[in-house]
């Protein structure tokens, strides 16, 4: 016997319930950048903060709702191309709305044009690190399992690795080198002040030597 197809229950808890969490933190965040920055710009900080945290959340909290949806509707078990799908529409999406919503339909087509691209480069940007993380924790993994010890980096160490960073790492090994450079650039200089030192010394001399043959001797 055939079971009755179950019929589709949209998940308002799963995706309601997250998207109004984002809408509070990123309302949080532009009720603090309006409070700044309306101190700076308007005559009535209060309610320039007040306007910023109010779309900041509705573009946080519809774009999150936009997604959660999008990724439920067609994408129940999303790759990492599905997720990035999915937050470029959400994020044209979200841009289009909310900025015809609380700027004017003149604002829907750039908002929608804006909001994409930062729905496309969050989404690639978020994708790289979860990848790299994700290879960090198989190689500890694998690491753990055949019986080495993890190689623990700090902070700036981390930083130091990248391309581009102005840091650079230093051994044990190359800062006591690095030291044994100072101290003799330092000895160095000390040379040349003893040298100095005893040149004046040397013509301080030599200036009393002079000066007590030019004293006229007392007639009797």
């Amino acid at each position: 016997m055939e079971q009755p197809n179950k019929p589709y229950s949209f998940p308002a808890r799963e995706i309601l319930i997250p998207a109004l969490k984002v809408g509070a933190l990123t309302g949080t965040t532009g009720l603090l950048y309006g409070g700044v920055a309306g101190v700076l710009r308007s005559a009535h900080p209060v309610l320039f903060a007040v306007a910023a945290g109010v779309q900041w959340s509705a573009l946080g909290s519809t774009f999150w709702a936009t997604r959660a949806t999008i990724l439920h509707t067609y994408y129940p078990s999303p790759s990492q191309k599905d997720r990035l799908t999915a937050s470029t529409f959400a994020g044209g999406m979200t841009g289009g709305i909310v900025g015809g919503l609380f700027r004017g339909p003149r604002n829907v087509i750039p908002g929608t044009t804006m909001f994409t691209i930062f729905g496309y480069v969050g989404q690639t940007v978020y994708g790289a690190l979860d990848a790299r993380r994700s290879e960090q924790v198989a190689s500890d993994a694998q690491a753990a399992a055949e019986g080495k010890k993890k190689d623990e980096k700090h902070f700036w160490e981390r930083v130091a690795e990248i391309k581009w960073s102005p840091l650079t790492v230093l051994s044990d090994e190359d800062y006591g080198n690095m030291l044994k450079e100072k101290l003799l650039r330092v000895e160095a200089e000390i040379a040349l002040l003893d040298e100095d030192v005893e040149r004046l010394r040397g013509e301080q001399r030599s200036m009393r030597e002079r000066q007590g043959k030019e004293t006229p001797k007392p007639t009797t």
